[in-house]
């Protein structure tokens, strides 16, 4: 995992973004699942399986983000895959972390089986009665790309050229779904109440460094005053590692003002190009100049430069 993909997930575990975003994708931004009712969750799962051999081999799995949520109703399992590229095999990714999860259930339960159990339980190593928590899993991507993976399992197979065979061939071939939020292209942001609202209005501007500055001049009671969680994971979304690595001097506020640092990353910007532009534009005069017979004194002059500096640009340019 990426640092950028680490900041991310730092800060979406927190339960109000978190259960904001659930509440979103799922409900339409109706409050149904409750911040104080998530719980972290074991983010490694391990299986054992056997090789051919019967030797043992442990797979093992690490989940960005997995909440437990449970309420009066309800038990689920939330987890959240970050992805700031896209992934040609994200349904087959998905369906093999979600499996394990499973698998990782059925072992649990296996453990505390009472003693009396019917032949079939026993070669099922589950009860008839015995059920699953069910895994909900969002690919939260958030790269600049518009999204052309695979949006399910059927999508990766080659079925061939006849169609109607495909199509009769999908019926028996079993079908897995990823849920894709793709953040810069989101519709009805109004769904969201927490931060995420501003935070992905702020992305779907963030290519066009004029709405960016209008949107963050719009919203600059919130981005004036982020703490260091936001700070670090707005980094991460605009690919900005000045962002992301903080100087100690900073870490030290509780606020942090994004419009400022953002302001003096565009003016260094700037300053930079034109550095390099009137860099550029010295090479060109010292080497039209040399080749009209002048001598390095002449063009130290007229660029002032030291003579050492004169020939080090015709080095380069020759």
């Amino acid at each position: 995992m990426g640092q950028a993909d680490v900041n991310v997930n730092l800060w979406l575990k927190d339960t109000k973004r978190f259960a904001d975003l659930f509440n979103a994708i799922l409900f339409q931004g109706k409050a149904v699942i409750l911040p104080e009712n998530l719980h972290p969750s074991p983010e490694t799962t391990a299986v054992s399986l056997q090789d051919a051999q019967g030797k043992n081999i442990v797979k093992k799995q690490y989940r960005d983000i997995i909440m437990n949520w449970q309420d009066q109703a309800v038990l689920m399992l939330l987890a959240v895959e970050s992805q700031t590229a896209i992934h040609y095999a994200a349904p087959l990714k998905v369906m093999l972390y979600d499996s394990m999860e499973y698998a990782e259930q059925v072992r649990v339960k296996w453990k505390e089986h009472p003693p009396r159990l019917s032949s079939a339980e026993f070669l099922s190593r589950f009860q008839k009665n015995d059920k699953l928590i069910p895994v909900i899993t969002l690919i939260f991507y958030y790269g600049t790309e518009e999204w052309d993976g695979p949006l399910e399992l059927h999508q990766m197979f080659d079925l061939g050229t006849e169609k109607s065979h495909a199509e009769l061939m999908k019926k028996y071939l079993p079908n897995y779904h990823i849920n894709l939020v793709d953040v810069r292209r989101l519709k009805n942001l109004e769904s969201f109440q927490s931060d995420l609202q501003i935070i992905f209005g702020m992305l779907q501007c963030s290519q066009d460094k004029y709405a960016l500055r209008t949107y963050l001049a719009n919203h600059k009671d919130y981005f004036q005053k982020l703490d260091l969680e936001t700070y670090h994971a707005l980094g991460a979304f605009l690919n900005s590692r000045q962002l992301m690595e903080i100087n100690v001097e900073k870490e030290e506020k509780e606020e942090l003002d994004m419009c400022k640092a953002l302001e003096d990353i565009y003016n260094d910007g700037v300053q930079d190009g034109m550095e390099r532009g009137e860099a550029a534009h010295k090479k060109d005069v010292a080497f039209q100049m040399q080749k009209l017979g002048y001598s390095l004194d002449a063009i130290a002059a007229v660029l002032r430069e030291p003579v050492d500096g004169i020939s080090r640009i015709l080095a380069v340019v020759g």
